[in-house]
C-alpha cells in the first residue's frame, strides 16, 4: 500500500487501522502518517544507504532503537506545534491572500530578483 490514508477521512482510516490489525497476513506499506504506523505496524523495514534495517516491533520500538531518528521527531513535533497557530489552511484564506502567496513562490523561484525577459538575454547576448 502506497500511502493508504492520504485521502481518507477519521471514520475510514479507524475502519481501515481496525482491518489491518486484525489481517493475518503481511501487507507491506508505504507512509509518513506516523500515527497510522504506531497504531498498525509491528515491524519496520527501514531502507538506508541502499540496505535493508529490519526492527521487531512497531513504530514506537523502531523510533526508540534509532536515537537519532528519535531527536530529530521530537525537533520536528516540537517546530510543527509552533508553526501549528501560524499556518492557514488554503480553503480558510482569502483571494488576496492566495495571491500574495503565489507571488512570494513566484519571487522565491526567480531567485528573489525582478528578472525580465529583456535583461536576462541581454546579458547572455552581450
Amino acid at each position: 500500500l502506497d500511502e493508504p490514508t492520504n485521502h481518507l477521512d477519521i471514520a475510514t482510516k479507524e475502519l481501515m487501522e481496525e482491518a489491518l490489525r486484525a489481517f493475518p497476513f503481511t501487507v507491506v506499506m508505504a507512509s509518513h502518517d506516523r500515527y497510522f504506523l504506531k497504531r498498525v505496524a509491528s515491524r519496520i523495514v527501514e531502507v538506508s544507504d541502499r540496505q535493508l534495517v529490519d526492527y521487531e516491533g512497531g513504530y514506537a520500538e523502531f523510533v526508540g532503537k534509532n536515537e537519532s531518528r528519535a531527536a530529530k521527531e521530537a525537533a520536528r513535533d516540537i517546530l510543527v506545534k509552533e508553526q501549528g497557530s501560524k499556518v492557514k489552511a488554503k480553503s480558510k484564506m482569502t483571494k488576496a491572500e492566495k495571491a500574495a502567496i503565489k507571488k512570494e513562490k513566484a519571487k522565491n523561484f526567480a531567485g528573489g530578483k525582478a528578472k525580465g525577459k529583456a535583461s536576462k538575454n541581454a546579458k547572455r547576448w552581450n
